[in-house]
């Protein structure tokens, strides 16, 4: 009775459950504010849910169909770029492992001399080329 799913489908739903508890804490506790309250922001999850169609729910680098959930980032960092925020020239749809390495790659390009700078002119097809060479060489 304490059971919440029949054990034949139960695991389909606790990596749910998990993801949203995990995101609820990354939300309060992790994520700036300021983005967390953009990220919740109708107009953002309007073009969110636009690109995402625009894009069929396919990664723009590596072709993967993403239908678990709707990964649409900024190509120029939200923090760095906020003008381009709800431009959809500045938004693509990713896949977990395509955005996780170009996540990393930010992160390693701001840590450079003049990273902010660089990052405001890295083009979609540069991170394409990037991305995809990350992950045949793993």
């Amino acid at each position: 009775m304490n059971q919440r799913y029949c054990d034949e489908h139960k695991g389909e739903h606790e990596n749910t459950i998990g993801t949203r508890i995990n995101n609820r804490y990354y939300n309060q506790f992790k994520r700036d504010p300021v983005a967390n309250a953009f990220y919740h922001d109708k107009r953002w999850l309007a073009m969110r849910d636009y690109v995402y169609a625009r894009d069929m729910g396919v990664c723009q680098c590596c072709g993967e169909v993403v239908t678990d959930i709707k990964i649409v980032d900024h190509i120029h960092p939200l923090k760095i770029a906020s003008d381009e925020r709800l431009d959809g020239n500045n938004l693509w749809t990713l896949c977990y492992d395509c955005h996780n390495i170009k996540t990393m790659i930010e992160q390693q390009t701001l840590e450079k001399p003049n990273g902010v700078n660089k990052l405001k002119h890295m083009s979609r097809d540069w991170y394409v080329k990037q991305i995809m060479r990350l992950k045949r060489s793993n």
